[in-house]
């Protein structure tokens, strides 16, 4: 593992980013997690200085621009990563009834913060001269209009625009969209329970299940991290 890589994880406290945070853990990396909580096995590895959490609540976003990534990052570093995982797939019903606030931070979530972050980090990679490197954990959902999952395909899919113009101003910055598929996750398990009502096109996710394509998110992390070069 390249010692001089720093690597930033949001969403590491359950599902694919938990796998992601733990390989890179594994992989004495000392990887960066930033998001509202970390898992107890990874709260026992920051206490180790075995990974770095960052408290932040990316649905908060005035106090998100406040936080001072630059102190956390390694001045030697001579490539930043950062992992864009996190994600919330709430409000989930069709557009006539989601409340306008769920709306909001759905966006401010899956879109905004992001593209916070990934300003953040672009005016410390170029403060210290080094490469920054951006994975965005994507959907086919961001591609594909799904009726009781409006906010959900939308703000992903402006997370991918974002950073698709984001390519285009600084082609130096080396983005990557990721579609892991599906997973067998606590928002596979969410959308299986949901009403019909609500979301129309449910029993696709039932099929997920019931048809064995559930893939563990565990054997998708380390797929990711090493066609990444990152294990």
């Amino acid at each position: 593992m390249d010692q001089q890589r720093a690597i930033i994880i949001t969403g590491a406290s359950r599902g694919l980013g938990f796998e992601l945070l733990d390989l890179l853990v594994e992989a004495d990396a000392r990887p960066i997690a930033l998001g509202r909580r970390l898992d107890p096995r990874h709260e026992a590895a920051a206490a180790r200085n075995a990974c770095i959490f960052v408290p932040a609540d990316l649905s908060a976003l005035p106090n998100l621009d406040q936080i001072d990534l630059a102190s956390t990052l390694p001045q030697t570093a001579n490539e930043i990563v950062l992992i864009s995982n996190a994600g919330v797939v709430e409000p989930i019903g069709t557009l006539g009834v989601i409340d306008a606030a769920s709306l909001v931070t759905a966006f401010a979530v899956n879109a905004v913060a992001p593209a916070i972050l990934a300003r953040k980090l672009l005016a410390t990679a170029d403060a210290q001269r080094t490469r920054l490197r951006i994975l965005n954990i994507s959907t086919g959902a961001a591609r594909r209009p799904l009726p009781g999952l409006a906010a959900y395909c939308a703000s992903k899919a402006a997370a991918a625009m974002i950073f698709d113009c984001l390519t285009e101003e600084r082609p130096d910055v080396v983005i990557e969209h990721i579609d892991p598929g599906v997973l067998d996750t606590d928002m596979q398990s969410m959308l299986r329970s949901t009403d019909d009502p609500a979301l129309p096109v449910r029993q696709m996710f039932v099929k997920f299940e019931t048809e064995g394509k559930l893939q563990h998110p565990r054997d998708v992390a380390r797929d990711i991290l090493t066609r990444a070069g990152l294990l």
